[in-house]
């Protein structure tokens, strides 16, 4: 259902029964912008309370549903404080996929231990626990409680809010929007009609703008962005800065050795913008043999490693692909199946000028 929602949202024409769809769905669309406009009014008013922490809040999302990449950037923000800043900094997520109990305050790691699996924890959590060092990592709905256990455990100074730009109960010394420089907003319409969480004026919420780009930066991509970049900037008067995505390595996902040489591959993601992965090894000397995608967040399971692996075969591929996201939550599948082929996984290089987007740190 995700997955056709997300085509929907997307695409540029539809055929008679999605415009018929879509039809029917505005009036729920109507429904939940009246929410919006009344829980923004009263949070405006002072009517519905904002809570600032003791620390100062860094907030990274989105206006649309999934797949801008602001979670490797809030990795890459964290670990710019915790390295060059020297600051003792957490990271806070909801936990959105994982068995724990998002109405309790679960620690994942303490920056130097991971206490609970990619299954318990929900893959971003713990694809961030894998990838920053010495950062605490905490889910919870309530994100005041999980703040307040990142400043009074583990003395943190600055708090990075993972996917927070709607969750306004908590307050923010900087609000950065990240946006999808090629899907944008989709069709421009709210859920669940498109893929908008708020109305496109909500723009004005933020303090900053990234533009990313998952595409390979070729000098009409590049000159395109840069284009948009001045447009928003004039638009709505405020910093935007350009990111990029690129690959950087690919490995296998047990022991971590980069192949010699990979020709004929299968790609399997369960991510909310897969055509990006495809497309990115698309881009490589790889020849894409079998492709594979499952909804958002999706928990793998023996049988769909090994069906993966049959298929892969069958179309005559001779390694298996995914991204890092998925990877933490196969490594420990593959361990217990008979594994016929090699499975790999494709390491993305965040090009993002943090030093400047976090200079009120300095």
């Amino acid at each position: 259902m995700k997955e056709f929602f997300n085509s929907l949202h997307y695409k540029k024409t539809y055929t008679n029964k999605e415009k018929a769809l879509l039809i029917a769905l505005k009036p729920f669309s109507l429904a939940y912008l009246g929410i919006i406009k009344t829980r923004n009014f009263l949070y405006n008013k002072g009517i519905l309370k904002t809570t600032y922490l003791p620390a100062y809040t860094i907030s990274i999302g989105n206006l649309t549903t999934g797949g801008t990449g602001k979670t490797p950037i809030t990795a890459k923000i964290a670990n710019y404080i915790k390295n060059n800043l020297n600051k003792e900094v957490s990271i806070l997520s909801r936990g959105y996929g994982g068995d724990l109990s998002t109405s309790k305050i679960n620690i994942i790691s303490d920056g130097k231990n991971i206490f609970h699996s990619a299954d318990m924890a929900g893959d971003e959590p713990y694809w961030f626990a894998t990838n920053t060092k010495e950062i605490p990592i905490i889910t919870g709905k309530n994100r005041i409680k999980s703040g307040s256990t990142a400043v009074e455990k583990f003395n943190s100074e600055i708090i990075v809010l993972d996917d927070g730009f709607q969750h306004l109960k908590l307050g923010r010394h900087l609000n950065i929007l990240v946006i999808d420089c090629h899907k944008w907003f989709g069709n421009d319409n709210l859920l669940p009609q498109g893929p908008l969480r708020e109305p496109l004026e909500q723009i004005k919420r933020a303090d900053k703008i990234i533009l990313m780009n998952k595409l390979p930066l070729t000098f009409e991509t590049e000159r395109t962005i840069n284009k948009y970049k001045e447009i928003f900037e004039e638009k709505y008067q405020k910093p935007v800065f350009i990111c990029n995505m690129k690959p950087f390595r690919i490995y296998d996902i047990q022991d971590f050795n980069t192949p010699v040489d990979i020709q004929k591959i299968g790609a399997f993601t369960a991510i909310a913008q897969p055509e990006y992965f495809f497309k990115t090894l698309e881009n490589t000397n790889a020849q894409l043999m079998y492709t594979k995608t499952f909804a958002d967040h999706y928990l793998y399971t023996k049988e769909n490693i090994e069906n993966l692996i049959a298929e892969a075969l069958k179309n005559g591929a001779e390694a298996l692909i995914t991204t890092e996201k998925d990877a933490v939550k196969v490594c420990g599948i593959l361990k217990e199946i008979n594994i016929k082929i090699p499975v790999f996984t494709l390491k993305m290089h965040i090009d993002l000028d943090v030093e400047n987007l976090l200079k009120e740190l300095k």
